[in-house]
């Protein structure tokens, strides 16, 4: 009677891992060029280990972690066209303690207010 207990439960945490593994997305009004300076800018040193960074495909993945709190990886993908762009952040769990995808949703948006606006840099030009 217990044999089919196991393969059950070892289908709803496969299933409660892919489901809490799913990429998160948000919007920014403004243009992926500008977002993807946001987070090249976001995923420096000294919060993410390392990033590997493709700005032909706006695409990217980042390490954070160490060997105590376990090595995760996040990737990053930056669409959208005109003014509006979207940012998608995919990766496992990160556990309770950390938010890592908030975490670098947070580092964006702080980004995005420090960078200079496209009106600012158009009135330069």
């Amino acid at each position: 009677m217990k044999r089919p207990l196991i393969p059950a439960l070892i289908l709803m945490v496969a299933a409660a891992t892919s489901t809490l593994a799913k990429s998160n997305k948000k919007a920014y009004p403004t243009s992926c060029d500008r977002v993807w300076y946001a987070v090249k800018r976001a995923t420096a040193p000294p919060h993410y280990n390392f990033a590997q960074l493709d700005d032909t495909q706006k695409k990217g993945i980042v390490s954070t972690g160490n060997a105590l709190s376990g090595k995760r990886y996040l990737d990053i993908t930056v669409s959208g066209t005109g003014s509006a762009c979207t940012v998608a952040i995919g990766g496992s769990y990160s556990g309770l303690v950390h938010n890592d995808k908030g975490d670098l949703f947070e580092r964006i948006k702080e980004a995005l207010s420090e960078s200079p606006s496209e009106s600012a840099s158009e009135t330069k030009k």
